[in-house]
């Protein structure tokens, strides 16, 4: 029996990156960049992400911001 993969609500994924950053702030490391890179994609990649179509250009331009930090590290 398969069943359908519970979808997280975008709300709770935009909560989610706002305390990755918010801890990377405090404590910067790698693994924080990483999650952070994953988030935004995650948003990004949202069934939901029209909803926010405003932010679009600004997811991808965290996007691309927060991918040079990690490769930077």
């Amino acid at each position: 029996m398969a069943t359908e993969p519970t979808m997280i609500e975008i709300d709770c994924l935009e909560a989610w990156l706002e305390s990755f950053i918010t801890n990377f702030n405090q404590s910067s490391n790698k693994q924080l960049l990483a999650k952070i890179c994953v988030g935004i994609n995650a948003i990004i990649q949202h069934d939901d992400f029209e909803q926010i179509a405003d932010s679009h250009c600004s997811y991808y331009k965290m996007k691309n911001y927060w991918l040079w930090r990690y490769n930077s590290a």
